[in-house]
């Protein structure tokens, strides 16, 4: 079992998940942006929540996932979702830079899984 988060359950407590999405940060940016012409509401929304301070655009997206590693990141509720690049939003304490990694655990297996091809097993780090 993979255990997608919709298998968070006590009966399966015992098992750890084991499948995560992998996908490159494309954009780092020092501050939550939104587009022209609405541009002054990302220096409000970062002003109202610390999590939502600066910007990163990530490598595909959409998924029925969400961001586990590093901790504190979200999808924007200002920003549409995208297929192509989706911008998620953090405090700043990631640090994240581009290329850096950013994890996804899937709700479900059937459903994300075949959106990709051949899964890379990893074990003991390797």
């Amino acid at each position: 079992m993979v255990k997608p988060s919709d298998f968070d359950l006590p009966l399966l407590d015992e098992l750890l998940p084991a499948c995560f999405i992998a996908t490159p940060v494309l954009k780092a940016l020092p501050r939550f942006e939104l587009p022209y012409g609405v541009e002054w509401l990302g220096g409000l929304a970062g002003g109202w929540d610390a999590n939502a301070r600066r910007g990163y655009f990530i490598y595909g997206g959409n998924w029925q996932a969400d961001a586990v590693s590093p901790a504190g990141l979200a999808g924007s509720g200002l920003y549409g979702h995208s297929s192509n690049q989706q911008l998620l939003v953090g405090s700043g304490l990631q640090a994240l830079a581009v290329d850096d990694t950013v994890f996804f655990r899937p709700r479900q297996s059937e459903a994300v899984l075949q959106q990709f091809g051949d899964i890379a097993v990893y074990e003991g780090g390797r």
